[in-house]
């Protein structure tokens, strides 16, 4: 009768490494889905310092845009809105950007470009809206 090899430790390690981060990850994503997987998406955009690329054209200016997602589930199709409004209520000038998906827990970014120098303060951003996958 033959016997089988026995098993030394570094097998045992390897096998108790692989079976510990499997299970580590399985309850994380179980509990990532359990608590923030039902929550709709939660969206919100900040923008950056508005800059001029080209010397040469003093007038155009563009604004980065961010948009995160703290909520739980996936936005698509998240347009935003970015108004340059001097004075009164009225905006001067209107940009719209749509970013393909924004997912949970996330942030994706983008810029517009402005005929008019902007000032941060100046500046009104919200989301328009947004297609849950």
């Amino acid at each position: 009768m033959i016997k089988a090899p026995r098993k030394n430790w570094l097998e045992w390690t390897v096998f108790t490494t692989g079976l510990l981060l499997l299970l580590a990850t399985t309850g994380y994503l179980g509990y990532q889905a359990l608590v923030h997987g039902h929550r709709p998406a939660a969206l919100e955009v900040s923008l950056g310092e508005p800059w001029n690329p080209d010397p040469d054209h003093p007038s155009r200016v563009v604004v980065p845009v961010t948009v995160r997602n703290e909520g739980g589930r996936t936005a698509a199709e998240v347009t935003v809105e970015i108004s340059l409004v001097r004075g009164g209520d009225e905006p001067i000038e209107r940009r719209e950007l749509t970013f393909a998906f924004v997912p949970n827990m996330s942030s994706r970014a983008g810029a517009l470009t402005f005929e008019r120098r902007p000032e941060r303060d100046e500046l009104q951003a919200r989301v328009l809206g947004y297609l849950e996958p």
